[in-house]
């Protein structure tokens, strides 16, 4: 397999992996043509490895090699105040999955995952107290034990209001720094705040530690145009085309990353109906890789040391514990009344979500 070479220090442009042959068949001129510089894998997906495509391994061994691949946790649940079986049993996954392959880091989701069983849910906002984040740098440091490598965090697309919107960089700055960590700057997640909470882009972005970022995630999604709402509701559901705000305003937002690696274009699997979604996909690919070519990079590789952290049993917060699971069951009943903190919209969002991924 033939990688593109990197000049002037700019970042890697990448794909986030999906085992769906829809999905190959949309990806393979990429590969072919030696511009997938990096991929990313999402290692808690497959749920048994019976299922999964024979060329997986081989891909991911073969990018791993070459220092290529990044792993993205999906599951793990980094704000959940309560431990369990499914949080040491992702551990071991992770574990397992650096001893397999060479991941150069293993990033997660923000939030709190709306089910509490693996493999289930999608996360969800919290009140960002001092409890919760001990709790999330608990779990960060759990992780960056158990793989030895860099861990990040990825910022979050659904919001309960607008002032959660401008305390999200802040908190993950505290979140991440105790384990040298990075961020993963989501510019679809941005966008979807930004047009649900009529914030400007540049100024939700700003708000968050940019000499932090090292990768960016680049996607499209989908309006909600459900009558029952005040107005559409914009969803990253990585199923359409990349915005043009987006494509508009990343030149700026590269050249505001010091210390950026890594871009990722995303879309999952199940979005390719036919050649045309796979022209387009490949469309706004080479438009990110055009946007790459003609900005002038200043970036210097940071190096991103290993901490060892001394930790006793994990942290349990059994108020918290209870919150928790009350806003999982008033969102799975919508009952909305008993949080008078959400948008109303952003609400009827998550319920929806909830019957989606909830299983």
């Amino acid at each position: 397999m033939r990688y593109g070479i990197m000049k002037n220090n700019k970042p890697k442009l990448g794909l986030s992996l999906m085992p769906n042959p829809e999905f190959i068949a949309a990806v393979l001129p990429l590969f072919e043509a030696a511009q997938v510089e990096v991929i990313e894998w999402s290692f808690d997906t497959i749920l048994d490895k019976t299922y999964q495509p024979e060329w997986l391994p081989l891909v991911l061994k073969e990018y791993g090699d070459n220092n290529r691949l990044l792993g993205h946790g999906v599951y793990y649940s980094l704000l959940d105040a309560n431990w369990s079986a499914n949080q040491d049993n992702w551990l071991k996954k992770a574990k397992q999955e650096t001893l397999t392959y060479n991941y150069t880091h293993i990033s997660e989701h923000f939030g709190l995952m709306s089910a509490t069983n693996a493999h289930n849910g999608f996360p969800l906002p919290f009140d960002l107290s001092d409890t919760i984040l001990n709790i999330g740098i608990d779990r960060l440091k759990k992780l960056q034990n158990t793989v030895q490598l860099d861990v990040g965090i990825e910022n979050l697309a659904l919001a309960s209001n607008a002032s959660d919107i401008l305390k999200q960089g802040e908190f993950l700055n505290k979140l991440v720094t105790p384990v040298n960590g990075f961020i993963i700057l989501d510019l679809h997640n941005i966008y979807c705040q930004s047009e649900n909470f009529d914030i400007d882009m540049l100024t939700i972005i700003t708000s968050y530690p940019l000499d932090l970022v090292k990768e960016i995630h680049i996607s499209g999604g989908s309006w909600d145009q459900d009558t029952s709402l005040t107005k559409p509701i914009r969803r990253d559901t990585h199923d359409g085309c990349i915005p043009e705000a987006i494509l508009n305003i990343l030149p700026e937002v590269l050249q505001r990353c010091p210390v950026l690696e890594f871009i990722i274009f995303e879309r999952i699997g199940d979005a390719f109906k036919d050649q045309k979604d796979g022209i387009d996909f490949r469309a706004d690919f080479n438009k990110i890789k055009a946007i790459i070519d003609h900005t002038n990079f200043s970036t210097t590789p940071r190096h991103w040391s290993l901490n060892k952290h001394n930790l006793d049993q994990p942290l349990i917060d059994l108020e918290l514990v209870n919150q928790q699971n009350t806003l999982r069951q008033n969102i799975q009943l919508d009952q909305p009344n008993a949080h008078p903190e959400w948008d109303t919209d952003l609400w009827k969002t998550a319920t929806k979500l909830y019957k989606k991924w909830n299983k």
